[in-house]
């Protein structure tokens, strides 16, 4: 494949079978025929295990065999693989939402997303919920999808997948999904280090999301979140990714994009300590905070009380 050229059939096909591999493992483990193992701490306070590892090396040589010509850059790995010239480029999470993975709980998800360098935009995003076999693709333009697989039958339960679309909730009485509940410092390309919200800021977000008659939840998974907010189930108004480890914790955003939903991000400018939005919420280099949700309304009111955090 030209590294220039890019198929949404590729992309679905290979990113199924990468992600299914790799989720039947985790699956796995979480019903406990396997143990995790120890785990050891990041910098960034976030957490990997030995099942972390696994689920990435098994999905690496199919990712690498529908794609030799795209740079490939995995959460575990220490250095990008392919041609890191490629327009696409590849954002690979093995295992997202450790956290609550650790204590035994079943939202991980696995996410594969191909990015546009030249447009800065997503074009195709895939996440898979390990336990429930529930897979999301999404591709820019054609909408976004929901498809299942059967462990038992080691199958697909729709050829191409069901679409989907975002509900029509209101923040007033609805949930957000927020990824973390601490103070995150985000890790720079450069080796330095981003104050994106310390604990203060933290707290006062979930205080501004109450006063809007919302409630808050985490299911530890940011690609669970903006997979479950595309879903359009009831109640779910939007969730917000104050901790970005990689291009890959955000790469979500296309499946609310495309289901019918609305995406913002914010920098945060940390000389002043200011929040600025960004033009382009898909500018994954200078994106801090990330904000989906189900109507245009909900994203400005939860946007407006992030920025409050920062510039009361």
């Amino acid at each position: 494949m030209d590294k220039e050229y890019f198929s949404v059939a590729d992309f679905y096909t290979g990113s199924r079978e990468a992600l299914s591999l790799a989720s039947e493992y985790i699956r796995n483990v979480i019903l406990g025929n396997e143990n995790v193992g120890e785990y050891i701490e990041k910098g960034d306070k976030t957490l990997v295990t030995k099942v972390d590892l696994k689920s990435q090396e098994l999905a690496t040589p199919i990712i690498r065999h529908y794609f030799p010509n795209f740079g490939l850059n995995q959460e575990e790995a220490e250095n990008e693989l392919g041609d890191i010239s490629s327009r696409y480029k590849l954002y690979h999470d093995p295992l997202d939402g450790t956290g609550g993975f650790l204590i035994g709980g079943c939202t991980p998800t696995v996410i594969l997303g191909l990015y546009d360098t030249l447009l800065n935009e997503w074009v195709a995003v895939s996440t898979m919920e390990p336990i429930s076999g529930r897979f999301w693709f999404s591709s820019k333009n054609e909408g976004a999808y929901v498809n299942v697989f059967d462990y038992s039958k080691e199958s697909w339960v729709y050829d191409e997948g069901k679409q989907i679309y975002v509900n029509n909730q209101s923040l007033d009485g609805g949930l957000v999904l927020v990824d973390v509940g601490f103070g995150f410092n985000r890790s720079l390309d450069d080796g330095t280090n981003k104050l994106v919200l310390d604990q203060e800021g933290r707290r006062r977000l979930s205080t501004n999301i109450e006063e809007k008659g919302a409630k808050e939840m985490s299911f530890c998974t940011n690609g669970g979140h903006y997979a479950l907010v595309a879903n359009g189930n009831p109640v779910l108004a939007g969730n917000i990714t104050t901790a970005i480890g990689g291009p890959y914790d955000i790469a979500g955003v296309l499946h609310v994009k495309e289901a019918g939903g609305y995406i913002g991000a914010l920098l945060i400018k940390n000389e002043e300590r200011r929040m600025e939005r960004l033009e382009n919420p898909q500018d994954i280099r200078n994106a801090d905070i990330v904000v989906a949700s189900n109507s245009e309304d909900n994203l400005e009111k939860l946007i407006e009380g992030i920025v409050d955090c920062l510039n009361p």
